[in-house]
């Protein structure tokens, strides 16, 4: 059901959702539709989290956003590392910083280079679609998959997302094209330079290992994300018992990206309780922004 149709909940009392995502990336509301929503659902703050691009901020910010929300500056940056994608989320940011902006400007120029090279692909396999089309379907927002995957479904290539990804898109399929490798550490040093703090995102889906573990760790990392709808209550235990041990923070999120028929159940239901919020808050105020 959507919202429309149902009453914005937030049955925990939940103060944050520390993990969305905007049309800025992948998601389908614009920023100031997501954060009207948060404040709908009683949340005090919320820290918009898009792919490798902070743009969601400056186009709040020219819209006058100046409501009851407190906004914390966030980003989920795409890393490859251990023959896994990992994401690393970085909090309380300088969205000014300038090592910051230039891994923004590489990937978005990455991105680009990718899409390219997905559609020269998909043409050899006799899948006729353009760049052009794929850029119209981004719009502003950064280009990734999930667009070429919607100009394939509009020319009947797939019957769905979830299949042009699963047959076209996913990793070794013949319209898959790797990312420019950035490594945990890379982006860890980087968000403490911006003034932030580093939560590995979902480790239940990448990190299980101990072993692995161990080495995520070392990159310097400040904490993980224990509460995320892909973590049942075992996996959320065992990272939260973790995160004791080790001195780490705790995050946590929705995920919502609006996409999915499961994000309007999550969101409200994922997230921060206050002292969680300013614990994280309180971490980041070791990393002063560093050139």
């Amino acid at each position: 059901m959507s919202e429309a149709t149902t009453t914005p909940t937030n049955p925990l009392q939940l103060h944050a959702d520390m993990h969305t995502h905007t049309r800025c990336s992948d998601g389908i509301l614009y920023p100031h539709q997501l954060v009207e929503k948060a404040e709908r659902h009683g949340f005090m703050a919320l820290s918009i989290t898009d792919h490798d691009n902070m743009d969601a901020y400056a186009v709040l910010r020219r819209g006058g956003y100046n409501g009851p929300v407190t906004l914390v500056p966030g980003i989920e940056v795409s890393c490859f590392e251990h023959g896994r994608d990992t994401h690393v989320l970085g909090y309380h940011l300088d969205e000014h910083h300038g090592p910051l902006n230039e891994y923004i400007t590489f990937f978005r120029n990455d991105r680009e280079r990718r899409a390219v090279e997905m559609v020269e692909r998909l043409n050899r396999i006799n899948i006729r679609i353009s760049y052009d089309e794929v850029t119209d379907q981004a719009g502003s927002a950064p280009i990734g998959r999930p667009h070429v995957a919607a100009v394939m479904v509009k020319h009947g290539y797939a019957k769905h997302l979830q299949q042009a990804f699963d047959v076209y898109l996913d990793t070794g399929k013949p319209g898959y094209v790797a990312k420019s490798a950035f490594t945990i550490k890379q982006a860890v040093d980087m968000i403490h330079a911006a003034g932030g703090v580093a939560i590995v995102a979902h480790p239940g889906r990448t990190y299980n290992d101990p072993r692995l573990f161990l080495a995520l760790l070392a990159t310097g990392i400040d904490g993980v994300e224990v509460y995320h709808p892909s973590h049942w209550f075992v996996t959320r235990e065992y990272y939260r018992v973790l995160a004791k041990q080790h001195d780490l923070v705790i995050s946590g999120g929705s995920d919502y990206h609006g996409t999915r028929d499961y994000d309007e159940r999550n969101f409200g239901n994922f997230g921060l309780p206050v002292e969680l919020f300013e614990a994280l808050a309180a971490r980041a105020r070791n990393y002063p922004t560093t050139p």
